[in-house]
């Protein structure tokens, strides 16, 4: 069978031939992908765009990469069609399958290619996002630390929600295209259906990153009284609430250390600090943690890795997810996990049994729950091992990979006898 999937983040081998950088974003695509080289019977091309002025074609042992010229775009851009309608005619796929939902190139292949039959995998839900964008920032606090970054790029907080709102959009056009879904919480489910009642939904668990398979949280090698979590750079991410829980935390153990993934926000200059980030800054200082708040710098999949495997716990304090996959690495790794209770995070976590869910806005109940494993070794174990026995169900390369080709195997047999 022919696969096209078309994506919003460059491969490895790509962005290698290009001289880029690896992006540390859509691991878990990258996870797939590596189990499906194993499969003979599935040639598969992957395409996104990129930053450049022609249309390249890369090869490497088993699969091929088309980039579109074009940075992902919520713009509705025309020139993608005529790509589409090369790389369609040279590629000839059975089915197409777009990773994700918010941006424009994926609508314009179903535009321009409608005779393909296709499925889109959820990954989240822009629209809803969007919705809650602010995560309880009230209106003032968001306009009095608008900075010079954000005037020139017109991209303060009030702005980017906008452009979730434009993006969900997109997601909504494509969810109301398409005949076939790929998710897997009852809350992408539930959504996805109120977009489109007449979807066809199947449930796909995803592959995360092969590094996170091999290795094993223990609680003798870990620094003690530490936390991590893994993104911080826009207010749903919910930061300025875990901070807070910081504060609470520090009164009882003042060597407490939260590790955030990601740039060093202390350090940005006022050209490059955004309102989001000023914003924490102010937190930090109100609440005296400048010594208990450490950015790591962005981290590749083994310093994530290395980073999870010396943190006592892992906490996710986003004010909406569908299945984070960070938590889901978290827990691979048999991590005490603790997750806000929003969106399909529920279904990746059990309450008080592989690990604890709260509300994002209280952030007296996070610091209670930290408090319970760090007093608790047993406790923090025992649910760590317990989260960990799931996500081995869950994230089996083998079983998702199996499942995503029945799901191929059915829906291009359906197309054969329309």
């Amino acid at each position: 069978m022919k696969i096209l999937w078309i994506v919003n983040t460059i491969f490895p081998y790509p962005a290698k031939k290009l001289g880029m950088t690896e992006t540390p974003f859509g691991g878990w695509l990258n996870g797939l992908v590596d189990t499906l080289k194993e499969e003979n019977n599935i040639e598969l091309a992957i395409a996104t765009v990129y930053d450049g002025k022609e249309l390249k074609k890369y090869q490497d042992d088993k699969f091929v990469y088309y980039l579109l010229p074009g940075a992902p775009a919520v713009k509705y851009n025309k020139k993608n069609e005529h790509y589409w309608k090369i790389i369609n005619k040279e590629f000839n796929p059975d089915l197409v399958h777009i990773h994700g939902t918010e941006f424009a190139h994926g609508y314009a292949f179903l535009n321009v290619c409608p005779e393909v039959k296709s499925v889109v995998s959820i990954q989240g839900l822009i629209s809803k996002y969007a919705k809650v964008y602010y995560a309880n920032i009230g209106m003032a606090d968001i306009i009095k630390n608008i900075t010079i970054r954000d005037i020139v790029r017109q991209d303060n907080m009030i702005q980017a929600k906008k452009k979730f709102a434009k993006r969900g959009q997109n997601e909504i056009r494509i969810l109301q295209k398409v005949n076939t879904v790929l998710g897997r919480t009852t809350w992408d489910y539930a959504n996805a259906k109120a977009i489109n009642p007449n979807l066809k939904y199947y449930i796909s668990n995803e592959t995360l990153r092969k590094e996170f398979y091999d290795a094993e949280w223990n609680i003798n090698n870990i620094e003690k009284h530490s936390l991590f979590t893994s993104q911080s750079h826009y207010p749903i991410k919910g930061v300025h609430y875990l901070f807070e829980t910081v504060y609470l935390l520090k009164k009882r153990y003042p060597d407490i250390k939260l590790y955030i993934a990601g740039e060093n926000i202390m350090t940005n200059s006022k050209i490059r600090k955004n309102g989001y980030t000023k914003y924490l800054q102010k937190l930090i200082q109100k609440y005296h943690i400048q010594e208990n708040i450490i950015y790591t710098g962005i981290l590749t999949a083994n310093q994530m890795k290395e980073r999870l495997l010396k943190t006592h716990i892992f906490i996710l304090p986003s004010a909406i997810e569908n299945s984070s996959n960070s938590l889901g690495e978290a827990m691979l790794l048999g991590m005490p996990c603790i997750a806000t209770n929003t969106g399909g995070t529920e279904d990746m976590l059990k309450h008080k049994t592989e690990g604890f869910l709260y509300s994002y806005t209280e952030p007296e109940v996070c610091a209670e729950y930290v408090t319970q494993y760090f007093e608790n070794e047993q406790l923090a174990m025992d649910y760590g091992k317990n989260a960990r026995e799931t996500a081995q169900k869950r994230h089996n390369k083998k079983n998702n990979a199996n499942t995503i080709i029945k799901i191929y195997n059915e829906l291009i047999t359906e197309e054969g006898e329309e």
